[in-house]
């Protein structure tokens, strides 16, 4: 066997035998829509609001509409213009807010959501969580974290 094809056989041996499943990305067909629990905390840990939202790769953050993120005292830090699906852009505000999700809490920025808007879990939440997306089963699974 020539030293180049030594070499390829080593590199070959050394590829992981799984998929790599990054957070935010979808594993096992088409997403549909399904809705999961979370649990919204106060940044000093004394409140919280539990919601189920719609799990949706396509937004950037979690939209909570914003009279839950100001019952919870959650500052507004800055606002991001947005397109929605039907094309309209909105100036809203953003805050960091303390989600347990899966049984793991971390913070992440969440839209304050307009009046009569849904609650969204979008893909930021996800990545900062290391989750993927089962479609078939329509649950959360564990992703791999790329260093």
């Amino acid at each position: 066997m020539s030293t180049e094809n030594r070499a390829a056989a080593a590199f070959v041996k050394r590829l992981p035998v799984e998929e790599l499943v990054l957070p935010a990305t979808v594993v096992g067909g088409d997403l549909g829509t399904f809705y999961a629990d979370f649990t919204l905390w106060s940044n000093d840990g004394t409140r919280s609001h539990t919601l189920n939202g719609l799990v949706d790769t396509g937004a950037f953050y979690p939209q909570v509409p914003a009279l839950i993120l100001e019952d919870l005292g959650i500052e507004r830090e800055f606002s991001e213009v947005f397109r929605l699906a039907d094309g309209t852009k909105l100036e809203l505000d953003v805050g960091q807010v303390r989600i347990e999700l899966e049984g793991q809490r971390r913070s992440v920025y969440a839209v304050f959501g307009p009046a009569g808007s849904s609650t969204l879990l979008g893909a930021l939440a996800l990545e900062i969580f290391a989750l993927a997306i089962h479609a078939r089963n329509e649950k959360f699974i564990p992703a791999d974290l790329p260093l």
